[in-house]
């Protein structure tokens, strides 16, 4: 299974009306362990963590659903104290199950999070997630920097962007 999308600047799939995004809940993070496990083995007590966001007001948590199961999931949240990034609201874990992309599921995940922000929000995305690239820019994302770690992230490939959307009424 492939860690990212494929890129295919054509293919646009179609949208599935039954996926619905709603706030994540401790009861989720079994179904969210499993979304984020196709990216890779998960940290020791991951499902554990996931719980406790659910209930930090200071989260967004969300979730992509379908017919009751977790097919995507993404969270907002404040970054403070890293040397490397701006303190602020970014975007994380932006993350659909392989067998559910090209759905709608992660511009919907994306849309709700911007819809959550009270001001800049910021992301970081590996440099070879082309999708991901591509759904923040139809988003108002822009590239604001290149480098082989952020804030203790470690990239596949070696590249990380971070990526910068102003507030909306900044940005116009």
């Amino acid at each position: 299974m492939p860690l990212f999308a494929v890129a295919a600047p054509d293919a646009h799939g179609r949208p599935d009306p039954a996926v619905a995004v709603r706030a994540g809940r401790a009861a989720d993070a079994g179904g969210i362990a499993l979304v984020a496990a196709t990216r890779g083995p998960l940290p020791d007590g991951f499902a554990a963590r996931v719980a406790g966001w659910s209930a930090d007001r200071a989260r967004h948590l969300l979730v992509a659903e379908r017919e009751g199961a977790v097919v995507g999931w993404a969270m907002l949240a404040r970054w403070d104290g890293h040397d490397d990034v701006p303190d602020g609201l970014y975007v994380s874990a932006l993350t659909v199950h392989p067998d559910r992309r090209r759905t709608g599921a992660g511009t919907r995940l994306l849309a709700a999070l911007l819809e959550r922000a009270d001001g800049d929000v910021r992301s970081v995305v590996n440099a070879r997630n082309t999708p991901s690239l591509a759904l923040h820019a139809r988003h108002g994302f822009t590239e604001a920097g290149r480098a082989a770690t952020y804030a203790g992230i470690e990239f596949e490939g070696g590249t990380g962007v971070l990526l910068h959307r102003r507030r909306q009424e900044d940005a116009t």
